[in-house]
């Protein structure tokens, strides 16, 4: 149950934000308010990494630090999901309620889900798909045209944001083995860097002092924050988990927006929520164990050798003992064994449902 709480904490984080960006966006240019987003994000990601650098007594080394081999998907996944989710999200709400533009951030999920499982060969059983189309209908219900300050020029900007996060949160999953600050901080500065230049070439304004401070505070917490703890979720559970996880996010955002900023609470939100949420208790139910066969596998990432939590993947020995967590270049031995597990980087072997019935 552990590693589920790293998720939930960044979907909250992240779903309050949306509803508090949603105010203070029609404050100044789109592409202005975006960069200080990120300017928040890598303010706080930036001092953690090098606070961390500096605490560090041991001389192990507990994370693998980005390879030249990533930066192309560090490169797309920065351009996604740094600069086009983030400019369509902002785009977006200003044509839309707080509460309406937060429950529609569950589509990132279902974009999420769809990419895993299609391109990622991530396994989702009957009820991950039914929640799937669960969400699908509650976002539906909220784009047919009952939208309580919406427009569907609103909607389908969200839900390109949506989708560019989708495709981000795979690209992250795929190197969710490398540092997650690291990965956290670079994405920050590359996207909060573009934006300020493109902000001074089209002559955007920025919100006045009081707000961009906010949109500080809210990118720090809602971006840098929650992008970290978010990297870390999707490598221990995977990108179609994750994705049940992060679901939640647009509940949070929209309660926030009703309880805190006073936004209406209107029946299609009321039903569209009631579908969404029953497609999240679905798929936190979606319990997946059988047996399956491991190649063997070199490579290098951060893992542990616990008497208490012993991990079958990974017997090898260290001369002299090692810290409970660390990273090096390792071998996994080709095994055989049945155990609950989800579709990390060390379990994306094929599924035949005839063959696992609890699949």
């Amino acid at each position: 149950m552990r590693r589920y709480w790293t998720g939930l904490l960044a979907a909250v984080l992240f779903g309050c934000s949306a509803p508090l960006i949603a105010e203070l966006a029609s404050e100044g240019g789109p592409l202005a308010v975006t960069a200080l987003l990120y300017l928040g994000a890598s303010a706080v990601l930036l001092p953690l990494q090098h606070l961390r650098s500096r605490a560090k007594a041991s001389p192990s080394v507990e994370e693998t630090p980005v390879q030249p081999s990533d930066w192309p998907s560090l490169a797309l996944l920065t351009l996604l999901g740094g600069v086009v989710g983030p400019l369509c999200l902002v785009l977006g709400l200003e044509r839309l309620s707080p509460a309406t533009g937060s429950l529609l951030l569950n589509l990132e999920s279902l974009f999420t889900l769809i990419v895993a499982v299609l391109i990622g060969r991530e396994h989702l059983g009957r009820r991950g798909f039914g929640a799937a189309a669960l969400t699908l209908a509650g976002a539906l219900i909220l784009s047919g045209g009952h939208l309580d300050g919406g427009s569907l020029v609103g909607v389908v900007l969200i839900a390109l944001a949506c989708l560019a996060w989708g495709v981000d949160n795979n690209l992250s999953q795929a190197l969710s083995l490398r540092d997650p600050l690291q990965i956290a901080c670079i994405k920050a500065l590359g996207a909060s860097l573009p934006l300020l230049v493109m902000s001074a070439v089209f002559q955007q304004s920025f919100p006045p002092m009081r707000s961009s401070l906010a949109l500080l505070v809210i990118g720090a917490l809602g971006y840098g924050i929650s992008i970290w703890l978010d990297l870390i979720a999707l490598r221990q559970l995977g990108a179609a988990r994750e994705a049940v996880l992060f679901a939640t996010a647009p509940f949070v955002g929209a309660v926030f927006a009703v309880v805190v900023l006073g936004s209406a609470l209107s029946s299609t939100l009321v039903l569209a929520a009631g579908l969404m949420a029953g497609g999240v208790i679905l798929l936190i139910g979606d319990h997946h164990s059988h047996r399956h066969h491991h190649a063997a596998m070199h490579h290098n990432h951060r893992h542990q050798h616990s008497a208490e939590d012993p991990d079958p993947h990974h017997q090898h020995q260290h001369p002299g003992g090692a810290p409970r967590w660390h990273a090096h270049e390792h071998e996994h031995e080709a095994m055989e064994h049945s155990h609950p597990h989800v579709s990390d980087l060390h379990h994306r072997h094929d599924h035949d449902p005839s063959d696992h019935p609890q699949a």
